[in-house]
């Protein structure tokens, strides 16, 4: 891991960003902060805890109220999608 002060990664940032590109791991100090910078995947999510709470709780009164589609035994994942797609629910 690379570990920087924030007065050097300022000075030399774009030097720590493509490093941080090719996988380094990298921790800016500030003070009594640290910080790590990570770069950010497709597959990473940039929700918030609260967001992500709000989602369940959404997902949750959904099931309560019944707002659920089933597979049906022999249906393929794809083609569950493409039904669900197909009706509107998606």
């Amino acid at each position: 891991m690379i570990t920087v002060s924030s007065r050097e990664f300022r000075a030399n940032q774009k030097a720590y960003l493509d490093q941080v590109a090719q996988g380094a791991e990298l921790l800016v100090t500030r003070k009594n902060e640290s910080f790590r910078v990570v770069k950010v995947s497709t597959d990473d999510t940039l929700m918030t805890r609260e967001a992500f709470i709000d989602e369940v709780e959404r997902a949750i009164a959904d099931v309560d109220a019944s707002h659920t589609h089933a597979m049906q035994p022999s249906e393929s994942l794809d083609d569950f999608v493409r039904r669900m797609r197909e009706e509107g629910h998606v």
